[in-house]
């Protein structure tokens, strides 16, 4: 048995296996280029399943029953086979000799989109601001609901709402342990009470997760105990997403003697000109 595994290798030259290698590498990069327009392929085609089955269909079916008892059934049959044979097939009721009106998907999304930027507009005007509060009150009242609406609530208003955290500095800390160094951002100062017992300056430091950042976990530490990093937002963001695959651009040139030495000036606070996190 060993003979044979000896022969089958001496049987793969250099040549062979240089030409297995560039094969792996083309196939490889060819799937890093196409899978990014294929992600983006899936995302949208999943919002569009998302506003079809949840807004579009409702809304169409709330059209032809408002359309049904208000009586204009008849004209707005003639308007939808207008539309369909003037302008596209695909705005057109499944059956353009049926006496009633059928709605394609697509236009219960267009008027989704344009009732909720009515709402929208609606929420942020001087009525709306005093309006919408009460409405969210009552709204809370209900058993079911109050358990469940304050927690969505908050998980909306961290994704569209108009306060965003704010990130002060990119900076490294030994986290989860001594010795071992974390990537975070700092969003503010610490806890009174934490800095009056420790009697030190604290600071808030969020430690995102990977690979994705918008979770994590907020720690404060003492403001003398952290690194600055001269680095964007971005960079770490592109660092924490990839797992430290992707380095900003100016670690990429390092040579690793600078590193360990500390010659870097994310290393080095004082070499870039950024003011110490202890300082105001």
């Amino acid at each position: 048995m060993n003979n044979e595994m000896r022969q089958l290798k001496k049987v793969i030259t250099p040549k062979e296996a240089a030409k297995k290698s560039y094969f792996k590498k083309a196939f490889f990069k060819g799937l890093a280029g196409i899978l990014p327009a294929l992600l983006t392929i899936v995302i949208l085609v999943w919002c569009y399943q998302i506003l079809r089955d949840y807004l579009g269909v409702h809304v169409n079916s709330a059209i032809e029953w408002l359309v049904g008892i208000i009586g204009l059934e008849p004209a707005a049959v003639k308007i939808n086979m207008f539309i369909a044979i003037t302008i596209s097939p695909h705005l057109a009721p499944a059956d353009p000799a049926s006496s009633e009106l059928r709605l394609r998907p697509i236009i219960g999304i267009v008027l989704s989109l344009i009732l909720i930027y009515i709402l929208g507009s609606f929420i942020s005007s001087y009525i709306g601001k005093k309006f919408f509060p009460k409405l969210e009150k009552m709204f809370l009242r209900v058993p079911i609901v109050k358990a469940v609406y304050p927690y969505a609530r908050q998980v909306t208003d961290f994704f569209l709402g108009d306060q965003t955290i704010k990130f002060e500095r990119i900076v490294a800390i030994e986290y989860p342990r001594k010795g071992v160094y974390s990537v975070g951002f700092v969003t503010n100062e610490g806890l009174r009470d934490v800095r009056d017992k420790v009697g030190k300056r604290m600071l808030t430091v969020f430690m995102p997760a990977s690979p994705t950042p918008v979770t994590g976990y907020p720690v404060m530490v003492p403001a003398d105990e952290v690194i600055p990093l001269n680095i964007s937002i971005d960079d770490a963001l592109r660092f924490v997403i990839t797992g430290g695959v992707v380095l900003p651009l100016e670690e990429v040139g390092m040579s690793e003697p600078a590193a360990l030495k500390g010659e870097h000036p994310s290393l080095n606070a004082g070499s870039s000109g950024s003011k110490p996190l202890g300082q105001k």
